[in-house]
This record gives C-alpha cells, sequence and structure tokens, in this order.
C-alpha cells in the first residue's frame, strides 16, 4: 500500500473573495472610502476604492476629522490560529508613477492577536508620496515604491520593486506567517520578514488606502483577497509521519531495485 496523505494536512480556506458583488462581511473601519463596489474592470468585476475629496479632513464630520481617519477601507473577520497566510491581488496603474500627479497609496493589512489591543497589524502595500512629507505633492523626494509596517516599530520600510514588475498590471501581495515570522512577498518573492510582536493569530483582514486631502483624487483595483491556513510541508501513512525522501535506483549483477534515500 502507497502512502496515504491525511486529509487532515488540507489547508483551510477561511474566505476567498472575488467580488463578484461586495460581500457584507466587509464591515465598515474608522471611515468609509469614497467609493467600495465591485465594478467591471480588465474583463470581470473587481474591488475598486475610491478617495476623494468627500472624505477629506475638511468635509469629514466632527467626530472623524482626526488624523488617524485618513486611512480609509473596510475589514472583514478571519480567525485563524497558527500558520496562516493572506494574499490579494492588486492593479498598479501608470498614473501612480509620477511625482507631480495625485498622491496614491493602498495596502493589505494583516491584523493579527487576539483583539486589537493585543497584537500588532501587518501591512503591505504602494505609495507614491513623499516619505518625509507625505501630504505634499511636491515634495521632491516622492517616488513609487512597495513597502511594508511589520508592526514591531510602526515604521515603514521601502523595499525595492521585484524583478519584472511593470506598471499597467497585477501584482500578487502576499503576507505569510511562519509561526514566529510573517514572510512578506510580491509576485512570488519574499522581500521582508518581521518577527511577530504578539499574538500571531490572523484575527482580521483589511483593504485600505490614504485620503490626502487633495482635489484630485484617485482609485485602487483589488482582487481575489484569500485567507487560509498553512499547508504542513509533510504526509501522513500508517499513522505516522515522515519526511518525503527522493527515489533513488540502483543497479547490481543485472538486477534493479528501487529504494528510498
Amino acid at each position: 500500500m502507497g502512502p496515504v496523505t491525511d486529509t487532515s494536512e488540507a489547508p483551510e480556506v477561511k474566505f476567498r473573495d472575488t467580488f463578484s458583488t461586495i460581500s457584507p462581511a466587509w464591515n465598515l473601519s474608522g471611515f468609509d472610502p469614497a467609493g467600495f463596489e465591485a465594478v467591471n474592470f480588465d474583463g470581470k468585476n473587481r474591488l475598486r476604492m475610491t478617495f476623494n475629496s468627500t472624505g477629506s479632513s475638511t468635509n469629514r464630520p466632527a467626530p472623524f476629522k482626526d488624523g488617524l481617519y485618513k486611512n480609509q477601507g473596510r475589514q472583514r473577520t478571519v480567525g485563524l490560529s497558527g500558520r496562516w497566510t493572506l494574499s490579494a491581488e492588486v492593479f498598479v496603474s501608470s498614473a501612480f508613477n509620477t511625482t507631480t500627479g495625485p498622491l496614491a497609496r493602498s495596502e493589505l493589512r494583516s491584523q493579527t492577536g487576539p483583539t486589537p489591543e493585543d497584537g500588532s497589524d501587518m501591512l503591505l502595500g504602494f505609495t507614491n508620496a513623499s516619505p518625509t512629507d507625505e501630504f505634499n505633492p511636491a515634495a521632491a523626494d516622492r517616488a513609487f515604491r512597495f513597502r511594508v509596517s511589520d508592526g514591531t516599530t510602526g515604521n515603514w520600510i521601502n523595499l525595492k520593486l521585484p524583478a519584472g514588475f511593470k506598471f499597467e498590471a497585477w501584482h500578487t501581495l502576499v503576507s505569510t506567517s511562519t509561526g514566529t515570522t510573517v514572510d512578506f512577498s510580491i509576485d512570488g518573492t519574499v522581500v521582508h520578514t518581521s518577527p511577530i510582536v504578539a499574538g500571531g493569530d490572523l484575527r482580521g483582514a483589511m483593504i485600505q488606502g490614504c485620503n490626502f486631502d487633495q482635489t484630485d483624487g484617485y482609485a485602487v483595483y483589488w482582487d481575489d483577497v484569500t485567507a487560509s491556513t498553512v499547508i504542513p510541508q509533510h504526509r501522513r501513512t500508517w499513522g505516522q509521519d515522515y519526511k518525503v525522501l527522493p527515489v533513488f535506483v540502483w543497479v547490481r549483477l543485472g538486477k534493479t531495485g528501487i529504494g528510498r534515500g
């Protein structure tokens, strides 16, 4: 009898959203962007988030004028323990490749820990704003880049553009927990690793952007947001665990046999 894979090792997909419609599982977090809607784009329905002057600090009602509410988006409960992965696809428009045009920023946010107070949020996304003067569209150090915020210090870490990167294309962003760290990947390449400081469970997922209080708004398209457990790298057979070992073939005295190395 050959090895039998234990079906308990199959990954648990907690949710996968391809945005044919907007699921009611996406809840308001802080202040809503001007638009959070499913629209036809690039051949199918996707999520379009829109940020414009309707959500600026001037136009937000009194309880939401604090700078905290410049971050606008929606979140949903996940509830995964142990090792997990959160992934999504984002369309990077050529309109974001500017040092003089509208400011733009958006992230996929992994909310970890048993409660908001006990965990730390991991963010992976992009911006074209200045790293030193974020709300100044005329800042000399503006540049498009991906970046992460690992939750340990709250500081942003700028990343190099991945090999083969291009504008007007979809790019896959992934955050993967190993149990003690989180690996951040772009298009299949790990670009940063961060320790989990407290409570490594994936409590929630959020897609967000920034309202820069500018006259010109912008829109960001997201798709295929998925949260699941990580597949263990072993099999189970005859009630025992074993690693999958390479097979070798030996030849002796004209006889051939098969063994495992």
